[in-house]
């Protein structure tokens, strides 16, 4: 099993990963990266436009998966 590194941008706030996890395969990699984005928008509780964005790597430093999630809200008149 390969070890990929799920680094974190949340709405600017970068955050590596430094520990990584290990998955079988690539489909298991964006599974992993997918399932964790709306984990974190839980969290979410201010602002009108909120970006968390997943970018991961291999063992060798090299990205192989992005992903994101745009949250937008707004008042309608």
């Amino acid at each position: 099993m390969a070890r990929y590194f799920f680094d974190i941008d949340d709405n600017g706030l970068f955050a590596p990963d430094d520990e990584g996890v290990e998955c079988e395969t690539l489909d298991a990699v964006r599974e992993a990266a997918l399932d964790a984005l709306p984990r974190m928008a839980c969290d979410v509780q201010h602002g009108d436009r909120y970006v968390i964005s997943i970018c991961v790597r291999d063992q060798a430093d090299n990205p192989v998966f992005q992903g994101s999630l745009t949250i937008e809200a707004g008042w309608l008149h």
